[in-house]
């Protein structure tokens, strides 16, 4: 994102700037005004510069600007090694930006005379004096600090690193070196301050509550299945109970209850019942449920706890202690806003994505916060240039794990968490239970608790009517609008398309018709992502065209229709679509629009229509039929080894 999106530009304003080295004709010219969300970032050059000493509004300076009245101060020349100009300037100018922004001068790079350049400062005594100490700074060149723990055991032992194989070549002995990075990283881990994990007080209600009890329990809140997601082992403490009041998860919290009581809730969830006394204990936890079902709210106030309990003060920590991956930025910036909601002992978070301002993100996380909330991509970033260090977590949440693996940042996570440290407490939540997410499970989480709400099977949620329409691709659009005139005007709808290009027609067209709408896709700017969630939040439009980035974890809480104009690539997508509606008890429609094009996910569409006994149309099974039929078909036909499992939805056979 370049400045200038992010700023306001002026055109054709005139503007007379008097500098001390010569005098500078009147100019029109666009002047670069920062906004105020952007203090006094922007271009420095010669026609926007001006004097940031002064304490007068916006406004003031510009008119003093106009009027040639302002003083620039004074100037200074230094000359500096033409060979180190690069650290001044620093990447695409950032460096320079950087120290004027930080000591009020205007820094001007002169012409090189051989082996030195010439750089001009401008601005107050104060100003000029604090760049040329910055700018001298930079010019010392870089000492790293002594490491003579390490240095002197990698010198005394390298030779030990390498061996002789059978045929008398040097080479390296992986045995040993494992086990000596093995012995350093240990030597970290017990220069770590301890961990405290458990803070529960089991309720004697709950704790006197019998097998059967519990079993009955977990039977009428959505058939939930407990247990270890690994092979049991000896000495492990058996599962909680769960609790049923929050009352008896956070009688002993009474300020975490005050903030529950602000939010209105009558009682808790059911994966919430059962996942507070697992993670106030202590244990790894892996909740899978369907979106809408509160898992942020389980993980999350455990997690505000386990900050205030550690025995280090929070403002003696080294770094932030409670660290949640989501996969998109949405979601990302959504439990933001839900931790936002409870203003415990002064917990501080931060929301790192990409597409946000990265030198604002740095500024807040280097003065101090106790929750990062991060995508994977931003995560990496700063964690690899040094920003932020992934040994000072304790408590780490992998939230739509499932999603984040689809969207292929795996390489990310484990890139980040390279350096974890092994007693963390660790929470993975996922809508569904894939190989990858479990591979993901077995690397980084110690005898996990596992809480199935509903079956493990793909299911979509049952408080969602299930509509399938069969149109040919041309006559979607007329399918839609006919849809969109006869909405309710109290009717909410988000248009699910498989493409950022479709989805941006789509808006066209609503917009030119006269039917405001929003649009949500990666084309998009993070700020016009951002405005668009906000107008279906607040009511501004009723109508969100969306490709799959908002298919997970947004939540519209009036939303009373999902469409699925192009019907999603994979089946799992058309569950956490449908996903959308419905939440929070409430009721909603989904209607999709499925043409030939999508025989290939007939036969797991009626899988999960029946599941949630819902309307299979007879065009439906006849064309998972049809499918089936082509697919043994060219597995016996020569040389073709089996299809690919698309088609035209077998042309010349009917409409399908």
């Amino acid at each position: 994102m370049t400045d200038r999106d992010d700023d306001d530009w002026i055109e054709n304003e005139e503007v007379v700037v008097q500098t001390p080295a010569s005098n500078v004709p009147t100019h029109n010219t666009r002047v670069y005004r920062p906004t105020a969300s952007r203090g006094n970032r922007g271009r420095n050059t010669d026609y926007n510069w001006r004097s940031r000493g002064t304490n007068e509004g916006q406004s003031g300076r510009f008119d003093d600007r106009r009027s040639g009245s302002r003083q620039e101060g004074s100037k200074k020349v230094i000359t500096i090694p033409t060979d180190k100009v690069g650290r001044v300037i620093g990447k695409g100018g950032s460096k320079i930006r950087d120290l004027q922004d930080e000591s009020k001068a205007k820094i001007k790079i002169g012409d090189s005379s051989g082996n030195e350049t010439d750089v001009t400062l401008f601005g107050s005594d104060e100003a000029i004096g604090k760049a040329e100490t910055m700018v001298n700074n930079l010019m010392e060149d870089y000492k790293p600090a002594p490491r003579k723990e390490y240095e002197e055991v990698e010198t005394s032992n390298s030779q030990d690193f390498f061996k002789k194989n059978d045929g008398g070549v040097q080479v390296i002995d992986w045995d040993k070196l494992n086990a000596f990075y093995d012995e350093q990283q240990n030597n970290r881990w017990d220069k770590l301050p301890p961990i405290i994990k458990d803070f529960y007080n089991e309720d004697p209600l709950v704790k006197n509550m019998s097998k059967a009890e519990v079993a009955h329990w977990r039977l009428v809140n959505n058939d939930i299945q407990v247990k270890r997601t690994f092979d049991e082992k000896p000495g492990l403490k058996p599962i909680p109970n769960p609790v049923q009041t929050f009352e008896q998860a956070f009688q002993h919290y009474p300020e975490i209850l005050d903030e529950i009581y602000k939010q209105g809730f009558k009682q808790p969830s059911p994966i919430q019942c059962q996942a507070w006394p697992i993670l106030l204990r202590g244990d790894d936890m892996i909740g899978i449920a369907q979106t809408g079902t509160g898992k942020t709210l389980a993980f999350l106030l455990p997690a505000l706890i386990h900050i205030e309990g550690q025995t280090i003060p929070r403002d003696q920590r080294e770094g932030p202690t409670v660290l949640i991956m989501a996969p998109t930025r949405e979601l990302a910036l959504q439990i933001d806003k839900e931790v936002a909601k409870y203003q415990y002992k002064g917990i501080k978070s931060v929301c790192l994505y990409g597409g946000g301002d990265r030198k604002e993100q740095i500024k807040v996380v280097a003065k101090g916060v106790d929750i990062v909330i991060a995508t994977p991509g931003r995560l990496n970033d700063l964690v690899m240039a040094r920003h932020l260090n992934i040994i000072n977590f304790s408590y780490i949440v992998l939230d739509e794990a499932d999603r984040m693996l689809d969207m292929g940042f795996e390489p990310q996570i484990r890139k980040s968490l390279f350096d974890v440290r092994p007693d963390r407490q660790t929470v993975m939540t996922s809508a569904t239970w894939p190989t990858g997410v479990r591979r993901l499970a077995e690397s980084y989480m110690k005898d996990p608790i596992q809480v199935n709400v509903g079956s493990l099977d793909l299911a979509a949620v049952h408080t969602v009517t299930q509509q399938i329409m069969f149109v040919e691709e041309d006559d979607k659009e007329a399918a839609l609008f006919d849809f969109l005139y006869n909405m309710e005007p109290t009717d909410k709808v988000i248009i699910f398309c498989g493409k950022k290009a479709v989805a941006t027609h789509i808006t066209t067209e609503l917009c030119l018709k006269g039917i405001q709408c929003q649009s949500l896709h990666g084309d998009r700017d993070q700020s016009d992502r951002e405005a668009a969630l906000e107008d279906m939040l607040d009511g501004t439009v009723n109508i969100l065209i969306a490709t799959d980035v908002a298919s997970r974890g947004i939540d519209i809480k009036d939303l009373t229709h999902v469409v699925n104009f192009d019907f999603p690539r994979h089946i799992e997508e058309y569950v956490h679509r449908v996903g959308r509606t419905g939440r929070a008890g409430k009721t909603g429609i989904a209607l999709s629009f499925v043409s030939r094009n999508d025989w290939a996910h007939a036969a797991e569409l009626i899988k999960i229509l029946e599941e949630a006994n819902q309307e299979v149309p007879q065009e439906l099974e006849e064309m998972a039929q049809r499918f089936q039929a082509m697919k043994i078909r060219r597995e016996q036909e020569p040389g073709r080894g089996g299809g690919r499992g698309g088609g035209r939805g077998g042309r010349g056979r009917g409409r399908w």
